[in-house]
């Protein structure tokens, strides 16, 4: 197993923490909780580009900033999402983001896909639609904000492959929360909630898990193709599926179970034609 898939796997099992968290401190607003993580993110991604002597501004800073912008939208609607709808449900929504990668990239990379992923690229969304349908408990709007989500990640992804060999990792991980932090606050303040000590620890700790996952994922999509590795992203959803059996007495009725099982298959019969590229 290369570096890449190794370091994307890692990426998706603490993103599988994090999702947990967000969930079990829905008293919190999402945005409040973005705009912790980003605050942890930022100083701690401070501290590496300071100890490798890494400019923040450079011929690549628009980039940079698209890229943090593209996920301050997709991590604020995800985050919101999660505490809105059950947890398999949103954070399955959200990892069609690899099909979103996919297809953008080929605009924005030019990185086709083969043609044999098409079909399974429909197939995603067919899946997709079959949990939503059949949910009385997610409304179409929490239901479109989940792919707006997916849409932005998958362009935040592209960006980060379009900056390979151009800033280090470290630097693209310092502008997500950069970006984010001045573009939430404005509304985080309307509807700041004073956290416990409990639940300070805890948004602290989404902060510090965030750190790492972003770490691991930045590497992977600097080392391998978008089109390659995005699928196992789809690990968390499988994460998210017994997590919120196990931890939040979240069921998913049997169509909504078959929509994710066809959408789980749909991405690994597309990296698979991917892989073989």
């Amino acid at each position: 197993m290369n570096k890449g898939i190794i370091n994307i796997i890692l990426a998706s099992f603490f993103f599988s923490i994090i999702n947990a968290l967000v969930k079990y401190f829905d008293r919190i607003p999402a945005l409040e909780i973005v705009f912790f993580r980003s605050s942890v993110s930022l100083i701690l991604s401070y501290f590496f580009i300071r100890k490798k002597s890494l400019a923040v501004f450079n011929p690549h800073s628009k980039l940079l900033f698209a890229r943090g912008l593209s996920g301050a939208i997709a991590l604020s609607l995800y985050f919101y999402t999660i505490q809105k709808i059950p947890l398999a449900t949103a954070v399955t929504i959200l990892y069609l983001a690899p099909i979103f990668t996919i297809i953008i990239g080929i605009f924005l990379n030019k990185e086709s896909p083969q043609k044999m992923q098409w079909p399974f690229i429909i197939l995603t969304f067919i899946g997709t639609l079959l949990m939503k349908n059949f949910d009385p408990r997610i409304e179409l709007i929490h239901f479109f904000m989940g792919l707006t989500a997916a849409f932005f990640a998958g362009l935040a992804y592209n960006i980060i492959r379009m900056l390979k060999g151009k800033a280090d990792h470290d630097l693209i991980i310092f502008y997500f929360p950069l970006v984010t932090i001045p573009v939430i606050s404005p509304f985080v303040i309307t509807q700041w909630i004073s956290p416990t000590f409990e639940e300070l620890v805890g948004l602290i700790g989404i902060g510090v898990l965030t750190q790492i996952a972003q770490i691991f994922m930045t590497k992977a999509y600097t080392l391998e193709p978008a089109a390659k590795i995005s699928h196992y992203n789809y690990l968390t959803s499988f994460y998210a599926f017994l997590t919120g059996i196990i931890f939040f007495d979240e069921y998913l009725n049997t169509v909504s179970i078959i929509g994710l099982i066809i959408v789980f298959f749909g991405i690994i019969l597309t990296s698979r034609y991917a892989a073989s590229k």
